[in-house]
């Protein structure tokens, strides 16, 4: 149980959702993080906003940039932050969003800075900072239960999402 920090309430909602966190100290721990999970992978899609947290030396050797988000097969953006009662990640347009929701992985950079602990202290950090044409809520992976009550991940977006935390930029 989290014990009112909300970075640890946000892991703990977030994993229970299905989603992985994996947190690191500085954003060059966490782009050589990146660059090592993402190596394993024949095609990418990165968002505008994360190509900027995975500077040259941390992209894998093979990096596709250009790869269609549709035949992609893991995308990578950056969360405008994220909510630790919901264990939600907040994703805007500014990234793309089908680097977010097309690729069947979704490994997605989170500020620790902004876990908020409530969405309403989320909602306001957004207004206050771009108010985007559209937001979106991510917890977890994409699940659906419409046919046959049976749970289904992937379906109707990544089955698969970590959330990369950074301390500090």
């Amino acid at each position: 149980m989290h014990s009112g920090n909300p970075t640890e309430q946000f892991t703990e909602m977030f994993e229970k959702a299905g989603g992985e966190v994996v947190s690191f100290k500085t954003q060059a721990e966490a782009s050589l993080w990146v660059r090592g999970f993402l190596a394993d992978f024949d095609s990418l899609s990165v968002g505008e906003l994360a190509r900027g947290r995975l500077n040259e030396d941390a992209k894998p050797d093979k990096w596709i940039e250009e790869t269609d988000p549709s035949v992609a097969e893991a995308g990578a953006s950056l969360a405008f932050g994220a909510v630790a009662e919901t264990g939600s990640l907040i994703m805007t347009p500014q990234d793309g969003r089908r680097a977010q929701l097309l690729p069947p992985v979704h490994v997605v950079f989170v500020d620790q800075a902004k876990i908020y602990k409530t969405l309403s202290e989320g909602l306001v950090a957004l207004k206050n900072d771009l108010l985007p044409s559209a937001v979106g809520l991510h917890s977890g992976p994409s699940k659906s239960a419409d046919i046959g009550q049976v749970l289904v991940k992937g379906v109707h977006g990544p089955g698969r999402v970590i959330s990369v935390i950074v301390e500090s930029n």
